[in-house]
């Protein structure tokens, strides 16, 4: 479980990059709002690292920074 925890991790960091490089363009004088559609099992899989509560909905929203990264399951 640490290791995907780490894993989990690693990916948060990764989107905390692309805000920056949002952060330093154009793109930070607006809204910026990023949809990404999953497959279910990734979107299982993304979930998980989520309350109990939340892991049947089909939507997940990470904010960072003033980013929204929007993830669904795709239909």
């Amino acid at each position: 479980m640490a290791e995907n925890q780490e894993s989990f991790m690693d990916e948060l960091s990764k989107l905390a990059e692309i805000t920056n490089i949002i952060e330093d363009s154009f793109l930070s004088k607006g809204d910026v709002s990023i949809v990404v559609e999953l497959p279910e099992d990734e979107y299982k899989t993304l979930m998980s690292h989520f309350r109990e509560l939340d892991r049947n909905k089909s939507k997940c929203t990470i904010e960072i920074d003033g980013i929204n990264f929007n993830f669904v399951l795709k239909k």
